[in-house]
């Protein structure tokens, strides 16, 4: 039976961050890392983390450190093509930035823009971290929201940066997309997160929220060219993780024209006064989604796979299979297998699968453990200095502390650009640590499961 080996050796924590980046350089012999000694509360501003990389024998091998960090996904630390540069972001000149390092000479080199993304040929995008951080997303702490009176700002977007000739450009701004088939005073504090280029690197995705009168929250699932042409949206309600299955198709958890979602759209909703419109759509959720035995805990979610057309109809990609959401991250060398995980059971047990399209299998490696215990409130509250306070009023102070800490710790698995294996961070030994699983025989075995036994590769809605 398979089992998880410990790939970071050394003192301190370690961590890489989210699902949707290769951590192995081409050559898969360097993996990178972020350390730090202290993961009990949230990133403090005043103190970095170290940058670096670990080789084969789990030797972590520092490059330099950064302020630009959050525990879920990291500094977007990631590998430049086939090279051994690297890219991160840090905090240069009071604003949120990159570097690149050369694994080789140890060179830095400092960039006038952050980067989410990265082409292989060099073309960076970046987002409006101080923005993220103010709203509640996976920003970095420290610097302030210069649009924070903007409910949809025309200088806040995506900002493309060529790193190695300088030439940059907002393909998109925050105001542009609010105004797009939609009335931007709808909602207010308007934000990107989530930029993912589809795997020929020609269009970038990217979820538009934004906040609503009854403290509720509305994502729309965004794709566009990278050089800022056809914008298409592809999708609006609550919905969370996604990942490109291929260039033209976008698998994400959630779910789309709920009853809640309906009355948010409604002309009553804009008419009522936002006191009584949170009261109603308490009432609302209540009646519809009262749990009943037996029946899904998640009425109405489900991994929808969506076609990057506007107005395409979606179909669903693991009906029955996959019934939670997860952090998911579609395989570079055979997109028919995907890689991902749960979140926390109630015995506080994360699950890492395999899920295979083509024959709609699942198949699980392995259970990590949380941790029970808790950051210390003390310390952490000052460092959440600076969230919308309407954030702030929709999660208790403990539970803002855990999701910020190092504490709270997705396995958010992420492949080697080879198929060979999965890394993955987890928490169930005690400290943060990055572990390998080696999946190479499973994904090169034949399938033997009978025809008649498998489930279509589509399911109408």
């Amino acid at each position: 039976m398979h089992k998880a080996v410990l790939l970071s050796k050394g003192e301190g924590n370690f961590y890489f961050g989210f699902h949707d980046l290769i951590a192995w350089n081409y050559a898969g012999d360097k993996l990178l890392a972020l350390r730090i000694d202290d993961m009990l509360t949230p990133p403090n501003p005043d103190v970095p983390c170290d940058i670096g990389y670990l080789d084969k024998e789990g030797k972590y091998h520092k490059m330099g450190e950064t302020y630009a960090y959050n525990y879920p996904q990291g500094a977007r630390q990631q590998w430049i093509g086939k090279s051994d540069l690297f890219i991160v972001n840090d905090k240069i000149n009071h604003a949120w930035r990159s570097k690149i390092y050369n694994t080789k000479t140890g060179e830095c080199t400092p960039l006038e823009f952050p980067t989410h993304v990265i082409t292989d040929d060099g073309w960076a995008f970046g987002l409006d971290y101080a923005r993220l951080f103010r709203v509640g997303g996976y920003g970095y702490t420290g610097l302030p929201d210069a649009y924070a009176d903007e409910d949809a700002p025309a200088d806040s977007g995506i900002v493309k940066h060529n790193v190695y000739t300088g030439e940059e450009e907002m393909i998109i701004s925050v105001a542009e997309v609010a105004n797009y088939q939609m009335n931007a005073n709808l909602g207010n504090n308007h934000y990107f997160t989530h930029l993912l280029l589809n795997p020929s690197q020609t269009r970038v995705c990217f979820l538009h929220r934004y906040k609503l009168k009854d403290g509720g929250e509305t994502t729309r699932l965004m794709t566009i060219n990278t050089d800022g042409s056809e914008l298409h949206c592809l999708a609006t309600g609550f919905l969370s993780h996604f990942d490109w299955q291929d260039d033209n198709h976008i698998a994400i958890w959630g779910r789309t024209g709920s009853s809640v979602e309906k009355l948010r759209s409604s002309l009553l909703y804009r008419m009522l006064p936002t006191g009584l419109v949170g009261r109603a759509k308490k009432i609302i959720k209540k009646i519809l989604y009262k749990p009943k035995p037996g029946v899904n805990s998640n009425p109405g979610f489900n991994w929808l796979l969506f076609s990057d057309a506007e107005g395409a109809p979606h179909s669903l990609l693991a009906k029955d299979v996959i019934t939670e959401d997860g952090h998911p991250m579609f395989c570079p060398a055979n997109r028919d297998w995907m890689i991902c995980d749960t979140y926390p059971n109630s015995e506080g047990i994360r699950t890492l699968f395999l899920f295979q399209y083509s024959t709609q299998r699942r198949i699980d490696l392995g259970t990590y453990k949380m941790l029970d215990q808790q950051p210390d409130l003390d310390k952490s509250m000052p460092y959440l200095q600076g969230v919308e306070k309407t954030v702030l009023k929709a999660f208790s102070p403990q539970q803002m502390a855990f999701t910020r800490s190092g504490l709270h710790c997705d396995l958010h698995p992420r492949w080697k650009g080879d198929g060979t294996m999965v890394a993955f961070d987890s928490i169930h030994e005690g400290s943060r640590q990055i572990y390998g699983f080696d999946v190479s025989d499973i994904i090169k075995s034949k399938d033997t499961t009978p025809a008649h036994e498998r489930q279509a590769a589509h399911y109408g809605v």
